[in-house]
């Protein structure tokens, strides 16, 4: 029987390189090497993993959902404003009715939110969901693997509030 060094020595001589394996085998007290090669069939997309194009696409996807608001934000900025020059004009009112413009803001801002998630929510249900369930379909995920993969990806998250909310 062989000693440990010598052991050491003879699998040294077998070591693979890098990306291959080896067995050792002990037959009738001797140590055996042989050559392992697994042949992994790689499918063009695997499944339930999400690749660079697909990430791409949901980076994409909440961009867009993220600036929705923009346009309805500055229209309602800008209609604030000149509703409270029209009210303190048309009614003689001065700085002493800052109140009534409190509450014209909250009236304006409650509305452009409103307006603002039912724009989401439209863009979303008719332009969004057909072609990220074709992806989903593409890369063998459910809604639940999709959501639970955007929490782990917070500049995803109105993505992920999205399908959330409204599917």
């Amino acid at each position: 029987m062989n000693n440990p060094y010598e052991d050491l020595e003879y699998l040294a001589e077998f070591l693979p390189e890098e990306g291959e394996s080896v067995i050792v085998t002990r037959r009738r007290g001797q140590l055996v090497c042989e050559s392992y090669f697994e042949t992994h069939p790689t499918p063009p997309a695997q499944a339930g993993l999400i690749d660079r194009e697909f990430y791409g696409r949901l980076t994409t996807i909440d961009t867009r959902l993220r600036i929705l608001w923009h346009t309805p934000a500055i229209i309602a900025v800008l209609t604030y404003y000149w509703a409270c020059v029209a009210f303190h004009r048309g009614f003689g009112l001065g700085w002493s009715a800052w109140y009534l413009d409190l509450g014209l803001a909250l009236i304006v801002g409650v509305t452009c939110l409103g307006y603002i998630q039912q724009r989401r929510k439209h863009y979303f249900l008719n332009a969004i969901c057909p072609a990220l369930q074709k992806w989903m379909i593409d890369h063998q995920l459910d809604k639940y693997t999709l959501i639970a993969w955007l929490a782990t990806h917070r500049n995803l998250a109105t993505l992920r509030q999205a399908l959330t909310r409204w599917t």
